[in-house]
């Protein structure tokens, strides 16, 4: 592969082919590196784990809310404004961001995520138990994505009858470039309906919270103040948005790709952590490093700088490929190996400084609880399919791992 070859709109380099080749290839010759291939906007990509720290230390330089942290393909360019037009926290700046992440960071402290155990730990011997009884499975929907959107639903007081129906449509919203998630329809019309029932449903879902708010996170933005005014529909609509992607996409691509699809093929890691469940919370950390659910975040300049030596222009896009950034030979011993004890594991799986995930504690509790279970409970898992991946530059993981378990 030369610089050339390298092209990013081709979403089948990340379901038939190798980006991580090519993120090799830009790390040695071309760390900060311009892509203006035809298929979506024009950016520069940041392969090297030092650049894209920088980059996320400054959220003021580097914008996340001057067009969003997605990259646009010509599609979406194209396609006419979604969603209520109020900005989740995650593509705000400062300081508007830290308010209001401030308003529900209490929820998601060390202490009070770790009070969700049991609740967790049932979810998962349930979902275990149910595996166990079908023999083949397949590991996306039936283990790796019902943990999390379960919790995740649960915090946020959704009532269970919604729980599919809502899940499928995050899905469209956030991977739209994937055929088989948009029912074939096109990636703009098959968003855009997606974003509009959902925002149908918060809208009056919030509306009826509004005069009695329980203990869940809606009611808690909704009892949320920012410099002493409160948030408003619109702005809870578009947190409720932010949890749903967050809790229903990352931590099942961790489990899925990052997790069973590795210990899989690496058999005697598996055994390792069976014969040591102490080694799980490393294990851990090694799921997020080698998946890196969020692939690529993109920023927008905000005034002329410099980055490596790259002149860099006000409104021009910057794309932090984060899977690249978790396998840069600086910073990890033989990082293109899956190690259960690597350490240390500094990596970036989380994104960085002012914008590092809010749910990391949650998404580490909850891999932690599923896979103690599926250790416990299952002596060895064998492929029974081919594991199919995302077809996205923006998400990460599989949609499908035919699995049979054998119980121990």
């Amino acid at each position: 592969m030369t610089l050339d070859e390298i092209d990013f709109w081709d979403l089948d380099l990340f379901t038939e082919g190798d980006p991580h080749a090519a993120w090799r290839l830009l790390r040695r010759e071309a760390p900060i590196w311009f892509h203006d291939r035809p298929g979506g906007e024009r950016f520069w990509c940041v392969t090297k784990y030092d650049d894209a720290k920088a980059v996320h230390a400054d959220p003021v330089l580097f914008s996340s809310q001057r067009d969003g942290i997605a990259l646009k393909s010509d599609a979406q360019l194209a396609a006419p404004p979604r969603g209520i037009g109020i900005n989740p926290m995650i593509h705000t700046d400062p300081p508007r961001h830290a308010k209001l992440r401030k308003v529900v960071s209490h929820r998601f402290t060390p202490r009070s995520i770790a009070a969700l155990e049991s609740e967790l730990r049932s979810i998962a011997e349930r979902c275990v138990d149910e595996a166990l009884q079908k023999g083949e499975i397949d590991f996306v929907p039936d283990i790796a994505h019902r943990i999390p959107s379960e919790i995740t639903f649960s915090l946020m007081g959704i009532p269970e009858e919604m729980w599919d129906r809502l899940a499928e449509l995050e899905h469209r919203t956030v991977t739209s470039s994937d055929p088989e998630i948009t029912h074939g329809k096109s990636e703009q019309e098959s968003a855009a309906e997606a974003s509009a029932e959902i925002v149908s449903y918060f809208v009056e879902l919030v509306m009826s919270r509004q005069g009695a708010p329980g203990d869940d996170l809606l009611s808690e933005f909704l009892k949320g103040t920012i410099d002493g005014e409160e948030l408003g529909i619109g702005q809870v609509v578009a947190e409720a948005g932010l949890l749903l992607a967050g809790g229903l996409d990352t931590t099942r691509a961790a489990a899925s790709l990052g997790g069973m699809l590795q210990l899989i093929e690496h058999p005697d890691q598996w055994e390792r952590l069976r014969n040591d469940p102490e080694l799980v919370p490393s294990a851990v950390e090694e799921f997020v490093r080698w998946a890196t659910p969020v692939v690529s975040e993109t920023r927008t300049v905000t005034r002329p700088t410099e980055l490596r030596g790259q002149r860099l222009a006000e409104g021009e896009r910057v794309t932090i490929w984060t899977a690249s950034c978790n396998r840069d030979e600086d910073v990890f011993d033989e990082p293109d190996r899956f190690d259960i004890e690597r350490h240390p594991n500094r990596h970036l799986g989380f994104a960085h400084g002012e914008h590092f995930c809010l749910g990391a504690h949650l998404a580490r509790l909850t891999l932690r609880v599923e896979f103690e279970e599926l250790l416990r409970r299952v002596r060895t898992v064998e492929l029974v399919g081919d594991p199919v991946r995302v077809r996205s530059n923006f998400v990460g993981g599989l949609k499908h791992l035919p699995v049979r378990l054998v119980p121990a």
